[in-house]
């Protein structure tokens, strides 16, 4: 006995609820085997996009650079006559650069602990932070919307692909066997992890469930259970699909459900506390989406042993104006995250790599508003037990007096490091990729890397 199309199309409509509460309305899993030798791999990468461009001079400062008078060049202090840090107000990296205050605060227990971190004093970890300076891409966009497609799915000036580098790493090592590789924390899902394989995007693990009317049901069970009950006995019928847009329609439906399956016996339904080292930091983030993003992020890379890939955005880094007020809580936060994760962490420390991406950095100058517009350059903070510490491209070796006017029109500071070489390394240095697949995974890497009269893929030291 089928059940009537009525029936049927009633469960399409309920699963249809379903799939929009989840964010996943409309989308398709493709599934691929997993390759040999890096199924079960327990590397882990959770990553947070700052969306609107940081001021990478302003977080991680070249007080080094004094410039060149001779020729009108400024330095950092002239240049931002009402945003400037002192070198004393800043703490010390390596003689040349600093740290934005923000990032540390020695008196306040639960402010956020940075360099602290960057020193290696906070535990037996030693120095696992790089802070990498002047990363980014030739040619250089400065349109938001644009730069963030670059960097998302490393292939700078192709505009239309929505698909991102993490997700073909995890289509080309997709393990059937766990329901769960990556996961965005986010209202949308972003390019950095759409394509062939569709991964759940999700605002709160709290989300990541169906509607209280709505049960999983079971699966049919033949012969003495031909239609089984549920959503779940609507995708899983002998006999369906019948039209060709069904089977799009039912293996989605199929695999989310199993996913949410997954899901509730593995995380939901599980007791779970942050380490205790780390509740003071996230209770003090002041964005409590962030906060609650980045540390859902943390629990279930710790809770899903299969899940290798996490990450969420930070928003507002766009400063034009007032930047003196606005951007201090936003660096506030994002110190206080990583330090939170530094803790939280700890259990899985040696597999993990946390890592921040930004789609550029601003002008060197400040504008009339107090503020800074879109620049080139950005940095880059990278953490884990993989990480061999340290400030990178911000140094007198690699930083000339005058850098912070480098580019050809004499605005911003020029990159010194292809975003593309840092996700190669954390592909294959960390995750395993081989680099025989790396064009797969990051299309034109091979003849952009070996076509570099500059030196722009050659790795600064940050993997131990």
């Amino acid at each position: 006995m089928k059940k009537s199309k009525s029936s049927r199309r009633h469960f399409m409509k309920q699963s249809a609820f379903a799939l929009s509460a989840l964010g996943l309305g409309g989308l398709s899993f493709r599934l691929r085997p997993a390759t040999a030798g890096l199924a079960g791999n327990p590397k882990k990468l959770l990553f947070i996009f700052l969306r609107g461009g940081i001021d990478a001079v302003q977080a991680l400062i070249p007080h080094g650079d004094a410039g060149i008078p001779g020729q009108g060049i400024k330095s950092y202090a002239e240049a931002r006559p009402t945003l400037a840090v002192a070198p004393q107000d800043s703490f010390d990296l390596n003689g040349f650069g600093g740290l934005n205050p923000n990032f540390h605060s020695p008196t306040d227990l639960a402010g956020p602990k940075l360099y602290d971190i960057f020193q290696g004093t906070v535990d037996e970890r030693g120095q696992d932070l790089a802070l990498i300076h002047r990363v980014g891409y030739d040619n250089q966009n400065r349109s938001h919307f644009l730069s963030q497609q670059f960097w998302e799915n490393g292939i700078p000036g192709n505009v239309a692909l929505e698909e991102g580098v993490l997700n073909r790493y995890l289509t080309a090592y997709r393990n059937t066997e766990t329901p769960l590789q990556g996961i965005t924390l986010n209202g949308n899902q972003l390019v950095l992890m759409k394509g062939p394989t569709t991964l759940p995007v999700i605002r709160s693990i709290g989300d990541f469930a169906l509607p209280a009317n709505v049960g999983l049901g079971r699966r049919p069970n033949a012969p003495g259970d031909l239609l089984g009950s549920g959503l779940m006995g609507a995708y899983n019928q002998a006999g369906f699909p019948i039209r060709s847009y069904e089977e799009l329609t039912y293996s989605t439906g199929s695999t989310l459900l199993d996913t949410l399956e997954f899901f509730e016996e593995t995380v939901s339904q599980v007791p779970y506390q942050p380490e205790a080292s780390a509740a003071p930091f996230y209770a003090q983030i002041s964005n409590r989406t962030f906060a609650s993003y980045v540390q859902d992020c943390a629990r279930l890379l710790k809770q899903v042993d299969g899940l290798q890939i996490a990450g969420c955005n930070q928003d507002g880094y766009d400063t034009h104006g007032s930047q003196q007020l606005r951007l201090p809580p936003l660096l506030r936060d994002l110190g206080l995250a990583l330090t939170a994760l530094y803790h939280d962490l700890k259990p899985i420390w040696e597999d993990t790599i946390v890592f921040t991406v930004s789609e550029f950095g601003r002008t060197s100058q400040e504008n009339g508003n107090r503020g800074t517009d879109h620049g080139e350059s950005t940095c880059m903070a990278l953490m884990g037990g993989p990480i061999q510490g340290g400030l990178f491209n911000c140094d007198a070796s690699t930083w000339d007096h005058g850098d912070l006017f480098s580019t050809a029109n004499g605005r911003y500071v020029a990159h010194r490091t292809d975003y593309r070489a840092i996700y190669q390394a954390l592909l294959t240095q960390h995750l395993g990729d081989p680099e025989s697949k790396i064009e797969e995974i990051i299309p034109g890497y091979t003849q952009a890397s070996a076509n570099d009269p500059n030196g722009y893929f050659t790795l600064p030291g940050f993997m131990a």
